[in-house]
This record gives C-alpha cells, sequence and structure tokens, in this order.
C-alpha cells in the first residue's frame, strides 16, 4: 500500500465554496441490482407489499481537470467475493444483472488516462468489488485513512477483504478540511473551483464520504438506502438492524439522517442522491448519456 499522505490539500485555508463558473458533468453508470425485496425491509415505515430493486450504481464524473470515479459497484469477481458471506446474508444481499463498470467504460472507448481518481463513498463490499478491476490502470484510489484501517479489521457481510487486500492497489489518503458546506463541518474541493466537493458523512462506516456536484447534486452513499429515508427521518428497518449489523455507530448515523432531512427542508432545490435508489437513479443520466 501507498500511503502518500494529503492529496490536492491546496492550502490549510482553502475554503469549501461554490464557484457558479465552475460546471462538473456526470453519469449514472449501473453495474447491477438487487434480486427484489420489499420496501419494509429497506426503510423504516416502508410499504411491505411494495416491492423494490435496489440498484448498485457508480457515477462517472468529468471535469476538465480529470474525471472521477465514485464507487464501484458490483466487478468482475464479484462472485467469488460474495462466496464469503453465510449462506443467509447471500439470500440478503442477493444480486441481478450484473455488468462491470470496467467493463462498460471500455466497450464505449473510454479514455482510461482521464481517470484522476476512484472515490469509494466507503468500502462495504456492494461499492468495493470493482476496485481491483482497476489496479493494472495504477488507478489512484482515495478514501480516508480510518475507512481502510476499519474495513480492514471487519469481516462480511459488510466489508470482504479480497475486494482491497492487493498490494498493487494505488491508495491515496485524503484528509478533509475543517471548512463548512451545506453545514457540514468537513469537506475537500476536489478541483479547487467548488464542482465537486467531498463532505465528510461519517456514520454508517468510519470514514463515508459524500459528493456534491455543482452545488446541485448531494450523493450520499448509504446513509440511507431509500429516499424515504431522508424525507421521513427514518432508518434501515428494524429486521434488517437484527439481522444484520451495518453501521459503524448507529447514533452518529442517525443524527446524519436527521441532518439530511432538514437539509432536504431548507435547499428545495438540492437533489439528494442515495447510492442506491433506483427509483432516484432513474431521473439521473445513465451511461453513456451525461447530464447536459
Amino acid at each position: 500500500m501507498r500511503n502518500i499522505g494529503v492529496v490536492l490539500m491546496m492550502a490549510s485555508t482553502l475554503v469549501c465554496s461554490f464557484n457558479a463558473a465552475a460546471k462538473a458533468n456526470f453519469s449514472v453508470i449501473n453495474t447491477g441490482q438487487s434480486a427484489g425485496s420489499s420496501e419494509g425491509l429497506i426503510v423504516s415505515g416502508g410499504d411491505w407489499f411494495k416491492k423494490r430493486q435496489l440498484v448498485h450504481n457508480a457515477i462517472l464524473i468529468q471535469h476538465e481537470q480529470g474525471d472521477l470515479l465514485i464507487d464501484t459497484g458490483l466487478g468482475r469477481e464479484v462472485e467469488q467475493q460474495v462466496a464469503a458471506m453465510s449462506w443467509l446474508n447471500q439470500q440478503l444481499f442477493a444480486y441481478t444483472k450484473t455488468e462491470p463498470v470496467i467493463d462498460q467504460l471500455q466497450q464505449q472507448g473510454y479514455d482510461f488516462n482521464r481517470l484522476k481518481a476512484i472515490i469509494p463513498t466507503h468500502l462495504h463490499w456492494d461499492h468495493a468489488s470493482g476496485i481491483e478491476d482497476f489496479k493494472a490502470l495504477n488507478t489512484p484510489v482515495w478514501v480516508q485513512e480510518n475507512e481502510l484501517e476499519t474495513a480492514k479489521k471487519h469481516a462480511p457481510p459488510a466489508f470482504i477483504q479480497s475486494q482491497f487486500d492487493d498490494p498493487a492497489i494505488n491508495w491515496h489518503f485524503i484528509e478533509l478540511n475543517s471548512t463548512n458546506t451545506l453545514g457540514f463541518a468537513a469537506c475537500l474541493d476536489v478541483f479547487d473551483d467548488g464542482s465537486v466537493i467531498l463532505i465528510d458523512m461519517s456514520g454508517h462506516t468510519h470514514g463515508q464520504l459524500g459528493v456534491l456536484v455543482n452545488n446541485e447534486y448531494l450523493f450520499i452513499g448509504d446513509s440511507t438506502w431509500s429516499i424515504a429515508g431522508v424525507n421521513n427521518n427514518v432508518g434501515r428497518s428494524a429486521l434488517v438492524k437484527w439481522l444484520v449489523d451495518l453501521n459503524y455507530d448507529q447514533q452518529q448515523s442517525d443524527n446524519l439522517v436527521e441532518k439530511l432531512h432538514q437539509l432536504s427542508i431548507e435547499n428545495k432545490k438540492l437533489v439528494i442522491v442515495p447510492a442506491h435508489d433506483e427509483i432516484v437513479a432513474a431521473t439521473l443520466p445513465r451511461y453513456p448519456k451525461f447530464l447536459m
């Protein structure tokens, strides 16, 4: 592992503010979907008679200074990886229609020299599965150090070591500034122009990241699985919490959901995007189309 410390720390006084002239573009890359479950399992208070098929997406962000891949979804080796889970957890997290992000990029003739970094929102199995697909390209993988260190100490179903244990992975640890964006205490302005800002959203995992694009779209990782969690200020169902413990810090996670709930009330123009919500994802551009 290559720990090069802080990346893109332009100055200790960097302010993560939005520059209206700066713009990034993005596209949703779907790498698979859940086999289907009741909404009552996905979010507290959900309709038990409504079937949901959560998605496993990556987000490709285009910028004149280089591209970013947010999450990797389900990768080429996902079948072998999830074999580390118990039979029960394999049923709970069953998936279908796998299309690895690297294969989709290759099919479209993507220039991988443009890819500046892979940025997992967190290192849970369904976000990190495709990281090692990119290791031959030596693409930097940006995480907070506490996220990787915690992931290395934990077992399936949340974390699967084979997804990120290859020494060839080009890890880059990032540090967030003590600044304020949308009321969050720590962020990192990736391009120093306000177009892409990483935000600390710890709680679900030790170092989960949110991503704000153009001050319009807020990708929140697995802070909730469904936008209903934000709208109604609720977490995952009690049954899921009983079956599997997914949150690093439950209180911190609950506080984050409440913060996102208040933000959705105060900022009606902000589009909040949970990583797996197929209903929200359907409103966004699907690769190879980009936001116009």
